[in-house]
């Protein structure tokens, strides 16, 4: 790490906020960090581009707590990785409102490789899409793809564990500070992971978190990635707003097939097929898609292929093994916590829960009585279109609106 350029991008983080895309309108107008840095920490100069707020927060920030920053991190093992580090993932940099900081901690390597695909699915998910993304994470690792992933429990923390499980890679994407103990389910399988993997957070290490902030984290998660699998999501699913982000970014979509079409838990799984994301049935369905420019890695793997079968998957694919299936934890709490039967639909949103702003465009969404495109949702309600999509994915995590390829959002 260079100290200086560190120091004045946790500078410039802390007057505007983390993950704020206001950093972004700022630097725009510079050259270099050094340059912003010199320019907003002119008390007279910068009262030109920043509100009075971030004027606030220049004024309380001292070279002592940044320092003090600095050197927790280096205490703690983690690497402060900033926009213009040679480390910075260029893909990610392509993304909108890229991290202007991120905190790492684990194995750097990890961020070198440039064929890595996301896996994200439902934090209660069923037997069946354990199994299968197990076995799909491992196929992908022979391959030396690297598994990205959120570390929340369910799908993520399967996805993560295969990986490194199997002698792959995986990076955890967190919405909260690295060293907050989230989700504390997960709390054994830290240093695991942190073995062969990489957790990385755009927040302080000790930020615990919010609603903003882990719907937030999903561009970085997609933004690293090739392409994103949705393992298993309802049709409300948060992990829809992470396919959603991906498609905005241009991303390819791979949705599992469904263990069964009428079971609920699987309904965005199949609005995300219907509306062309890839029907994954096994490895090579990935293969296919992206054999042209990565074939001479695909080519030098052995792997088979997953073929999904509802009834005896298990019998076929575990049945077999010597030993215990490496998620044997993970599958004996999807047994205990959650049955066959489908989730029951939730009533009639409450609209008075919402402050005056959110509950604005929910009210606007809600009469126009249509799917209405976010960009024409900013235009009617006067907002810019960065503004809008933070206050529908609010309204989507509260279960407002729900949100369709091409960010369409319907009110519910």
């Amino acid at each position: 790490m260079d100290s200086r350029n560190v120091y004045e991008w946790l500078w410039i983080v802390n007057c505007i906020g983390c993950g704020n895309n206001r950093i972004w309108q700022i630097m725009s107008g510079f050259q270099s960090v050094s340059e912003a840095y010199e320019f907003l920490n002119d008390k007279e100069k910068r009262t030109k581009l920043l509100n009075a707020n971030e004027c606030r927060n220049a004024d309380r920030i001292t070279a002592e707590q940044i320092d003090e920053m600095i050197s927790y991190c280096e205490s703690k093992n983690i690497y402060i990785l900033t926009y213009d580090d040679e480390l910075y993932p260029a893909r990610l940099k392509n993304i909108y409102n890229p991290p202007a900081v991120l905190f790492c901690r684990g194995d750097m390597s990890c961020l070198a490789n440039d064929f890595s695909l996301s896996v994200v699915g439902t934090r209660k998910p069923s037997e069946y899409s354990v199994k299968v993304t197990a076995s799909l994470v491992k196929e992908l690792c022979k391959m030396g793809i690297t598994i990205v992933s959120g570390f929340a429990v369910g799908i993520d923390i399967t996805a993560n564990l295969s990986a490194v499980r199997n002698g792959g890679k995986t990076i955890a994407v967190l919405g909260c500070g690295l060293d907050h103990d989230y989700p504390k389910e997960n709390r054994s399988y830290r240093e695991e992971i942190e073995k062969n993997g990489l957790f990385i957070s755009e927040y302080f290490p000790k930020f615990s978190g919010s609603h903003v902030s882990f719907p937030a984290r999903n561009r970085i998660l997609s933004g690293l990635s090739l392409g994103i699998i949705v393992a298993e999501a309802a049709e409300k699913s948060g992990a829809l707003i992470s396919a959603n982000m991906a498609l905005t970014q241009g991303k390819g979509i791979f949705a599992l097939a469904p263990h069964d079409l009428f079971d609920r838990r699987y309904g965005g799984n199949v609005a995300l097929i219907r509306d062309g994301a890839v029907c994954l049935c096994g490895v090579k369905d990935i293969v296919y898609e992206y054999y042209e420019n990565y074939g001479h890695k695909i080519a030098k793997a052995q792997t088979s292929d997953v073929v999904v079968l509802p009834d005896d998957f298990e019998e076929k694919t575990y049945k077999a093994k010597a030993k215990p299936a490496p998620y044997k934890d993970i599958e004996d709490k999807t047994k205990k916590q959650y049955t066959e039967e489908a989730a029951e639909e939730k009533s009639e949103f409450d609209a008075s829960v919402l402050d005056d702003e959110t509950a604005e465009v929910y009210k606007m969404l809600k009469n126009a009585g249509k799917p209405v495109q976010a960009d024409e949702l900013a235009e009617m309600c006067g907002m810019d279109i960065s503004e809008m999509l933070m206050v529908l994915t609010d309204l989507e995590i509260e279960g407002a609106v729900q949100s369709a390829a091409g960010n369409i959002y319907t009110a519910n």
